[in-house]
């Protein structure tokens, strides 16, 4: 049965009594309200650096999803390997993003219920109550005292329901989670390292593919040049033939000058002009010939270049003094993939564990105290 306030001990009298001049002055003094906010804001950059990690994971993924790169003898798609990460990332920042909501409202909600209106409010109805409870009326006493309930529930229940959620992540939960992000974190870097080497992968088979097409170039080129030459030796003897022909029926000093280097005056203006035509093909002819080496030189330096180029793609050096660049390993690549395959189960127990977490503690832990703080207000409602 339940007894009115005016009939009930002096000891309980008391305790209301005590409620009654501590709650306004716990309100006034601000202290629940700035451990509260603290609380709220270090929750929220904790889940903002956990929803920043798995964006950067996403857009990581995304980077490196369809990316398929070939260096000599080797292909890659490392695409097929991320798709669950990228599943799961995208759900996960969808529902971290719930966690986040809960935490702004928290924050704002604090902030109203901490303003200066309801601390005047619950002052006012604290004295009038307290006054009641020793000289008034005890029927108007018991409203006093509800709407004080009332009050005070919205005053500091939040701030309550923050402090006990702190006290149970730093019980039970608080620990694991730091361990899941900074798994989380590694995972990214380890998402990093790879796209890293996978672009100078790239880089390297983008240098290789066009050594190869400036190799053909150059053969083409050289082919051309042979054609040339061949086509001008062809010329060469037919104008030499044409000129021994000329000057032999010229007779005399012309003919015998013919086999030296200078051509004899006495020689007629058609041996002359046929003898400055042959020079011309035969200073064109020196001109391929330089042309055709030229090439042949930038044929064994392409090679060399690609040669190299295999080389490096290994992490071998091209030449014994070479300090070896920061240049695409392979191997090393290939671990990092294998290495990232193997760890996709244990990276998505450890993500749904911290999205289970944050859940906990942003959305139900604190619905769950507020339920358990109006369950103790009905009972002392009950009781007034």
């Amino acid at each position: 049965m339940n007894i009115p306030i005016h009939q009930q001990s002096s000891t309980w009298r008391y305790l209301w009594l005590l409620a009654l001049i501590a709650l306004p002055a716990l309100g006034w003094y601000g202290l629940l309200d700035d451990f509260s906010s603290s609380n709220v804001n270090t929750s929220i950059s904790n889940a903002g650096l956990i929803y920043g990690t798995a964006r950067g994971i996403n857009a990581l993924v995304s980077l490196l999803q369809g990316t398929e790169f070939s260096i000599p003898f080797v292909t890659f798609s490392i695409g097929e390997v991320l798709d669950p990460v990228n599943d799961l990332i995208e759900r996960f920042s969808g529902i971290i993003l719930v966690a986040l909501g809960s935490l702004a409202l928290q924050q704002i909600l604090l902030a109203v219920v901490s303003h200066t209106m309801f601390n005047i409010l619950l002052s006012i109805v604290a004295v009038s109550s307290g006054l009641n409870m020793f000289l008034g009326n005890p029927k108007f006493l018991s409203g006093l005292l509800r709407i004080f309930l009332v009050i005070a529930f919205f005053r500091f229940s939040l701030g309550l329901v923050v402090i006990a959620n702190t006290w149970v992540d730093g019980a039970f939960l608080e620990e694991a989670d730091q361990q899941r992000r900074i798994a989380m974190e590694q995972f990214q870097g380890e998402l990093r390292d790879i796209n890293t080497l996978s672009e100078r992968a790239e880089q390297a088979a983008s240098g290789f593919s066009e050594a190869q097409n400036e190799l053909k170039n150059l053969e083409v080129n050289r082919k051309k040049g042979q054609q040339q030459l061949q086509e001008l030796n062809a010329q060469i003897l037919v104008s030499e033939k044409r000129l021994q022909e000329q000057a032999v029926k010229a007779g005399g000093v012309c003919g015998l000058s013919i086999s030296t280097p200078f051509l004899s005056p006495s020689c007629s203006e058609s041996v002359k002009k046929m003898s400055r035509a042959l020079d011309r093909l035969e200073s064109e002819q020196d001109t391929i010939r330089e042309s055709i080496t030229a090439t042949e030189e930038a044929i064994d330096g392409q090679l060399e270049e690609m040669a190299c180029l295999d080389n490096r793609s290994r992490g071998e050096k091209c030449h014994f003094w070479e300090i070896l660049p920061n240049v695409p390993n392979v191997k090393i690549l290939q671990f990092k993939l294998d290495k990232i395959e193997g760890r996709v189960s244990e990276f998505a127990e450890n993500t749904i564990n911290l999205l289970v977490s944050l859940l906990l503690k942003t959305v139900v832990i604190p619905l769950l105290f507020i339920y358990l703080l109006l369950k103790i207000i009905r009972i002392n409602w009950a009781r007034i």
